[in-house]
Parts: C-alpha cells; sequence; structure tokens
C-alpha cells in the first residue's frame, strides 16, 4: 500500500485532516502531549482518523474533538448522555467534562506504535480498554508506578 505523507504546521493539521475526512479518506497525525499514556506516547505514537457519527459512538472510543473554546483534543469517551458526551484522557486523573455531539470531528481506528497496529476495535485491546476505565477511581497510583517504571528504564 502506498502511503502519503503530507507534513504541515500545527495551525493547518485540523484543517488538512478535515479535508481528508470530508473525502472520505482517513487521517493520520503523530500524537503531541501526553494526555493518553501509557495508551498513546507524544512524538512517538500516530493515529488513524476515520469520520464518524453520533450514533456510531460508543464509550471506549478515542475521539478527536474540538472544545466550545477551540482547542482540539484527542480523548476516550468515559460516557454518552443524550446532551453530548464525556471525555477522559487516558493518562489524565479527571473527566473532561460534557460537550456536544457537534465537536466530534473524527475517531481513532488505529494506533501506530512503533511501526506495529493496534487496531482499536479488536476484541483484545477492547478489553484492555474498558479494564483501563474501569482503573479509573485507582488510576493516580497506577499511573505514578507506570512513570517510576518508564524512567528507571530510560535511565539505563
Amino acid at each position: 500500500m502506498d502511503i502519503q505523507r503530507k507534513f504541515v504546521s500545527s495551525e493547518e493539521l485540523f484543517s488538512v485532516i478535515q479535508e481528508l475526512l470530508d473525502h472520505q479518506k482517513q487521517a493520520s497525525f503523530t500524537v503531541t502531549g501526553m494526555s493518553m499514556w501509557p495508551f498513546i506516547c507524544h512524538g512517538r505514537d500516530s493515529v488513524i482518523l476515520d469520520s464518524c457519527d453520533r450514533k456510531s459512538l460508543k464509550t471506549g472510543d478515542i475521539i478527536l474533538f474540538q472544545t466550545p473554546f477551540g482547542n482540539y483534543m484527542l480523548h476516550r469517551i468515559t460516557k454518552i448522555t443524550p446532551e453530548g458526551f464525556e471525555t477522559t484522557g487516558d493518562g489524565n486523573c479527571f473527566r473532561d467534562g460534557i460537550f456536544p455531539y457537534s465537536c466530534v470531528k473524527a475517531k481513532v481506528v488505529k494506533i501506530i506504535r512503533k511501526g506495529k497496529t493496534i487496531d482499536c476495535s479488536s476484541p483484545f485491546w477492547k478489553i484492555i480498554f474498558r479494564i483501563w476505565m474501569i482503573l479509573f477511581p485507582v488510576r493516580k497510583w497506577i499511573l505514578k508506578s507506570l512513570r517510576m517504571i518508564s524512567r528507571a528504564i530510560h535511565r539505563k
């Protein structure tokens, strides 16, 4: 498969993504920020986005959305209500609040990590993501432990 890549500034990124999605194409970009760590890592991992509609969204999906303040976020849906959806970054110990469905731009269908593809719809990864969501009340301590382990490994 021939993959076309286009490198753009962060100012252009989301308009290019929207243009690709509007033409029924998938979009991909390398993630910045640590709010989705440990499942998506800053500067290392990329995501593949696909367009989606409100009816296809489920708890556990990772979505790209634009907040009413204009900033873009890539977080996991933790709750769906008739008014909108709630999200949480996998690396965060707080909820983002409820956003209207009109904020949704795309859904993450795959994560690319070190050249390997993680299919977000595979049963294995759905179970892993579900367990991570259930562990939210103790996430603070799990993340602290994972960061300590990560630092120790990278010091060697």
